[in-house]
């Protein structure tokens, strides 16, 4: 929350009076009950869509209607004629359509803060395991109901293959994303009796989404015979391989002059 002096409000007892015969209608007092309610319950949203946003350009604006709903309060329905009572229920409606004019803008804000920290990153994926991978799954942790395999109706990605065309998408909080991977039928073993058994190999990999560049990363997936686990291949940092690329030039260069 970006602002505490707007707080969330409760329909407290301050419109359930107890009526007279000389006082307004029964009806009159619950329509306005009824529709003090409702600007308590669309106070409320827009507070909670004012809280996701860090844009604060509103708050003067959404304090201001809530002194307004301050002032309705101080109302005593039982001292009113149904005439006066229709006027505040007249007032209680412009409240409630300047609210939902605020929480429609407060939407749009929050959609465009999103937008500007929202990166995509494309993903190439090299299947270097040696095996023939059955499920892949990419998805944002914490999202594992919605998670699908993208395989899924196509055949395995063999030994060998790339697949193109994945995305990630790093986020301000650059929540980490899941790699998936099953590699069915990796192995097999045939006892005495003559029956095969099948192993799969699976795997979770923790994707750091802080650490690719927005032109996109490629994953190269290994198998460690060793801990019989699947791994990503660790690359070369670049400033090394540019370096041993100049030594291998200077010493082209050296050999030449010795000749």
């Amino acid at each position: 929350m970006i602002n505490k002096r707007i707080f969330y409000l409760v329909a407290v007892s301050v419109f359930c009076l107890l009526m007279t015969a000389c006082g307004p209608s029964e009806e009159k007092v619950a329509e306005a009950q009824q529709k003090y309610t409702d600007l308590i319950k669309k106070h409320n949203q827009v507070v909670e869509a004012h809280g996701n946003v860090s844009d604060g350009s509103y708050d003067e604006q959404l304090l201001s209607l809530r002194e307004k709903i301050t002032e309705v309060e101080a109302y005593n329905l039982n001292d009113m004629e149904d005439e006066e009572i229709d006027l505040l229920i007249q007032i209680m409606d412009t409240l409630i359509t300047s609210y939902d004019e605020y929480e429609a803008a407060l939407v749009q804000v929050k959609e465009q803060e999103e937008a500007a920290v929202i990166v995509t990153i494309p993903v190439t994926i090299v299947n270097n395991t040696g095996k023939a991978i059955s499920v892949l799954k990419l998805y944002e942790q914490g999202s594992e109901d919605s998670q699908v395999n993208v395989l899924e109706n196509l055949t395995p990605l063999e030994a060998g293959q790339t697949l193109l065309g994945m995305m990630v998408r790093r986020d301000v909080e650059n929540t980490p994303w899941i790699l998936y991977v099953d590699c069915g039928q990796v192995s097999e073993e045939t006892d005495d009796a003559g029956s095969t058994d099948t192993e799969s190999v699976k795997k979770e990999i923790i994707l750091p989404v802080e650490e690719y560049e927005e032109s996109g990363i490629e994953l190269v997936l290994v198998y460690d015979e060793e801990t019989q686990t699947i791994t990503l291949a660790s690359k070369e940092p670049e400033e090394d391989s540019n370096k041993d690329a100049e030594n291998e030039a200077d010493s082209a260069q050296a050999s030449e002059k010795n000749q």
